[in-house]
Parts: C-alpha cells; sequence; structure tokens
C-alpha cells in the first residue's frame, strides 16, 4: 500500500474557486491519523499555501517554488532549501525586462519587478519598487523565477536563449490561463528531487509514493512515482506519462481516486 501521498495544487488539489473542498481536507486527515503521508508539491511560494492550513493541517510537507523550498508542517521546520544564484537573477532580468511581466520568488511572497502584473488581480504580490535594494537584500533568498509572455512565440524564444546561457538553473514552460509561463529554478531543482528529500528520512522510495499532476512541471514526478494519476484537465504530455487518469479539479478527482485506492 502506497505510504506517502503527493500532490500539485493548482489545476489538481484546488478547484477554480481556489478552494480544498472540505470533504478532501477530511478525508486527507482520515489519512493521516492512519500513518500516510500527505505532501503537497507546488509551484507556488510556502506563505500561499500555508495560508490554507491555518484551520485545518492538510499535508504533512510542503514542497514548494517546484522543490527550491521544503517545509515540515508538523516540526515548523524547513528541511530543505536552494536558492538561484544572484549572477542568473540579473542576467535573466536585464535580459528580458522589456518582453516579459517578472515575478522573484523568495520564501513567502511573488515579488513584481515589472510595471505592470500578469493578471488583473494579484494575490501574495508585493511590488519591488527599488529592485537594486531588494535583490541585494535577498541575494540568497530568491528560489523562482517567473518569465510570463503574451505570446508562445516570445516565450520559446526565450526558452531557447537561456537554454544556451550556463547559468546553473533548471526552466520549464507551462501555460497559465492565457498566459505562457516560463519557471526558472536552481538546476538541482524539481519537484521529482524534492519527494526524494523527504523519502531520504525514511526507508520508502518512490515505488511508495502515489502522485497526482497536471502540468509540465509534474512530468518527471509522473512517470517515476509508484503510481501517477493525472487529473481529466492535464495537459496530454502528462496523461501519456500517467499510469491512470481521475476527474478534474473541480469534480474533486483527487478525493474520488484516493477513496478508490484507500477503501
Amino acid at each position: 500500500m502506497y505510504k506517502l501521498i503527493v500532490s500539485d495544487f493548482d489545476g489538481t488539489l484546488i478547484d477554480r474557486e481556489g478552494r480544498i473542498p472540505l470533504s478532501t481536507v477530511l478525508l486527507l486527515d482520515d489519512l493521516r491519523r492512519k500513518n500516510i503521508k500527505v505532501a503537497i508539491a507546488t509551484g507556488r511560494c510556502l506563505k500561499s499555501v500555508l495560508d490554507y492550513n491555518k484551520d485545518f493541517t492538510i499535508c504533512d510537507y510542503l514542497i514548494t517554488s517546484n522543490g527550491a523550498y521544503i517545509y515540515d508542517v508538523v516540526r515548523k521546520k524547513v528541511i530543505f532549501k536552494k536558492n538561484i544564484g544572484i549572477r542568473a537573477v540579473k542576467k535573466i532580468i536585464k535580459a528580458f525586462s522589456s518582453q516579459a511581466t517578472i515575478y522573484l520568488t523568495n520564501h513567502n511572497t511573488w515579488n513584481l519587478i515589472s510595471k505592470k502584473g500578469a493578471y488583473s488581480k494579484e494575490f501574495d504580490v508585493v511590488k519591488i519598487l527599488d529592485q537594486e535594494k531588494f535583490l541585494e537584500e535577498n541575494k540568497t533568498n530568491i528560489y523562482k523565477i517567473e518569465l510570463y509572455f503574451e505570446t508562445l512565440s516570445l516565450a520559446k524564444s526565450c526558452l531557447k536563449q537561456i537554454q544556451k546561457w550556463n547559468l546553473s538553473i533548471h526552466a520549464n514552460l507551462q501555460k497559465n490561463e492565457e498566459k505562457y509561463l516560463i519557471e526558472i529554478t536552481n538546476q538541482e531543482i524539481s519537484k521529482l528531487k524534492g519527494v526524494e528529500k523527504i523519502l531520504s528520512k525514511s526507508k520508502w522510495n518512490l515505488d511508495d509514493v502515489i502522485f497526482f499532476g497536471d502540468g509540465y512541471n509534474d512530468i518527471e514526478l509522473m512517470k517515476n512515482a509508484g503510481l501517477g494519476v493525472a487529473v481529466s484537465n492535464a495537459i496530454e504530455e502528462i496523461k501519456k506519462a500517467a499510469d491512470d487518469t481521475t476527474l478534474d479539479s473541480n469534480q474533486k478527482g483527487v478525493e474520488k481516486y484516493l477513496r478508490s485506492i484507500f477503501k
């Protein structure tokens, strides 16, 4: 039987209103009481997901910024973090500030470097007025860069350019609503490696993991988990990599699949 449940967050565990259904919360609580661990693996920063734990603890671990910042929720302790080098951060900002909306993620917030945000409503976003001061104060505290483009061609051109540089970074292309997003982390970072960091603290291995996901940053973990399950709203590449599929995030797909496994 699986010992660690890992779920992506946006588009997988939470619905279109940004909520986790109460029945899902209660199920996760019941499974945790049976000594099954739960982790969330997300591109979000830590605070954004911890806010969901204010009234009810829904997981044991948070793998945030795509694996760059891992937090033990029960012990309230950071168990791993790996930032992007400040040289790479500055080079990326300089190269793409005229083409992209740029966010720098530290452990708590999205920090908007550009004049305008990517969306009309910005949550957990701090607008940086003094870029030089911010970079100096956070030179070892930037875990993810997000570059938003209006067109796919611009995003692909940016990704191609980044891949030519020797910056010790990992970059992947995502689509977020009608925007094209390039997520950048340290080259040692991925959701898969984040899960492996958690597993290293136990006698478990990837065969003991069931994973739910929907996006490009989930593919590696989907392929390597003991059981990889794609929600029906996932991209086609994820569905091809998955062992099985479930209903979409608005139909409580994760919850219903878990109920079928842990009867």
